[in-house]
């Protein structure tokens, strides 16, 4: 238990370099963040223990690794806990035979969860000390078995680049397997006697006074309350900062600070996103969350319960912005989760949107993807529904297919016209570089624009002119094709939608242009041909 907190907290310590170590030139550092927020999670589930017997710490590991997967890395990282706590599992006390035994298992979990593995990442690590199970399995005590532990993890590290050209290119190891070594050398810095653990979670002050909820439309779902204690003295801009991002991510918002104590209350479809951003600022005294819909439906009658059976199918998608989302729930979509580039949701924010939805057969949206994987592990962990992962890798091919979406269509049906519609569109991503790198053995220069065709990098130019003409060259023959719809983004300036425009009017004057404001951070333009 106190091994895990102690891997945590190391991990914790390298936070910052682990998500700079991400070699994509776009703005998605987040590895490390994610791998932390996943540890974070194991570590509140075990404080939550009443009995510190072996089988309820190996429980809590493994669900609350499961609850607090983040991203690709995190969830990776959640399967690597549960194939080794599933191996333990009714065991008492653990031996080294049985510990390193148990290594197999983890990798093996970790490896089936992933539909197309990848060697040079954190899947690597795991496989080098499945691989070396006999040679951990000889050592006299954990101390010996952690010290190989962390000699085979460094080892693998130092190889990662060797198997995956873009660190190669990068100059950098994995980050997802540099975290891993972080987390295991916490291990065996417990062992050795550093038993002093600070992952500053500890919750010690009073809570204030309940909030009274308003009564509203259910643009919303959860009604969430969270009660924090400021690490120091609460700064004007801190609070703005604050109140800035409650409105922009729900309604209903009321918050004040008392005593450097934060208060707040907010109706949102993320609470998870809520917490995560006030545990930088303070403390977890106390957290409340309600799913208004449920409690508005418990109050009905029960002739209006009978009116609403469930339905036949529900969407769920995850939306990076305010205006996505709102072309989204135009389309039928049931329940947002907030998310995307570098704000990955977690698998328990899917979930929890996902069981919000009163349907036999729910159909989820990633849009990301470095979110499908934290979807399917939502998807295998509900039993009383038919929850279906729709692989979308970027907002447009989300639009496209809910475009189709029938109601009332079979699921089989439904899911072969959710993937045609995929494959027929023609996806373009246009953001900025956010530092120096070198991808497909191309050197791309920080703030040059990257455009991606179809979730590949196309052409990158500091010009935005220029890479927009090589890679509407590189489409080809569009004369059969009639629309062509883009979600401007926050960060879109006059001058760029000017030049967009033109190249549109000049060259695709056959197609009909449809503009959304999208708001989406990152990316200026989402653009999709069909």
């Amino acid at each position: 238990m106190f091994c895990f907190m102690k891997g945590t907290e190391n991990l914790l310590m390298h936070k910052d370099e682990i998500n700079a170590l991400n070699v994509f030139p776009v703005p998605d550092g987040d590895t490390g963040s994610n791998m932390s927020a996943t540890m974070l999670e194991g570590c509140k589930y075990l404080e939550s223990l009443e009995t510190k017997d072996m089988s309820s710490i190996l429980d809590a590991i493994k669900n609350g690794t499961l609850m607090g997967a983040r991203g690709n890395s995190g969830v990776i990282l959640s399967q690597i806990f549960r194939g080794f706590c599933d191996s333990l599992k009714g065991k008492k006390q653990i031996s080294i035979s049985e510990f390193s035994h148990a290594i197999k298992s983890a990798k093996e979990v970790a490896y089936g969860a992933v539909m197309k593995p990848v060697e040079g990442t954190i899947l690597t690590a795991v496989r080098y000390l499945a691989e070396n199970v006999e040679l951990l399995n000889s050592q006299p005590d954990y101390e010996s078995l952690f010290e190989k532990m962390v000699e085979i993890l460094k080892k693998a590290v130092h190889d990662t680049p060797t198997m995956l050209k873009k660190l190669r290119d990068a100059g950098v190891v994995d980050a997802g397997a540099k975290g891993f070594y972080y987390i295991i050398e916490g291990f065996y810095k417990y062992i050795k006697g550093d038993t002093t653990i600070d992952l500053d979670i500890k919750t010690t002050a009073k809570p204030v006074e309940e909030i009274q909820m308003i009564p509203e439309d259910l643009t919303y779902q959860y009604c969430t309350e969270l009660v924090v204690k400021s690490y120091g003295e609460v700064e004007n801009n801190t609070v703005e900062e604050i109140r800035d991002f409650l409105h922009r991510i729900g309604n209903s918002v009321v918050f004040f600070v008392q005593d450097n104590i934060f208060k707040l209350h907010v109706h949102t479809n993320n609470p998870g996103n809520v917490i995560e951003k006030l545990i930088t600022f303070g403390e977890l005294v106390k957290v409340k969350i309600d799913n208004m819909k449920l409690q508005h439906e418990h109050f009905v009658s029960t002739d209006l319960k009978e009116e609403l059976q469930k339905k036949k199918n529900g969407l769920v998608a995850v939306s990076p912005s305010e205006g996505i989302s709102k072309i989204f729930t135009d389309f039928g979509v049931d329940s947002i989760v907030i998310g995307g580039q570098t704000m990955n949701p977690s698998t328990a924010d899917i979930k929890i949107a996902v069981e919000a939805v009163n349907a036999e057969n729910i159909y989820v949206f990633p849009n990301n993807s470095n979110i499908i994987l934290a979807a399917q592990q939502v998807a295998k962990s509900i039993e009383d529904k038919n929850v279906h992962v729709i692989p979308t890798k970027n907002v447009q091919q989300c639009v496209a297919a809910l475009i189709r979406y029938i109601p009332e269509e079979d699921s089989d049906i439904l899911i072969k016209t959710f993937e045609e519609a995929i494959k027929e569109i023609i996806t373009i991503s246009i953001t900025r570089a956010v530092r120096d790198a070198k991808l497909n053995g191309e050197k791309i220069k920080k703030n040059e624009y990257l455009v991606f065709l179809d979730n590949k990098l196309s052409s990158h130019n500091l010009d935005f002119k220029a890479a927009l003409l090589k890679t509407f060259e590189k489409i080809g023959d569009i004369s059969e094709r009639e629309i062509i719809t883009v979600f401007v983004g926050k960060d879109a300036t006059p001058i760029e939608n000017n030049i967009l425009r033109k190249i549109i009017d000049e060259q695709y004057n056959h197609l009909e242009l449809e503009t959304y404001e999208g708001g989406q951070p990152h990316y200026p333009f989402l653009i999709m041909i069909e």
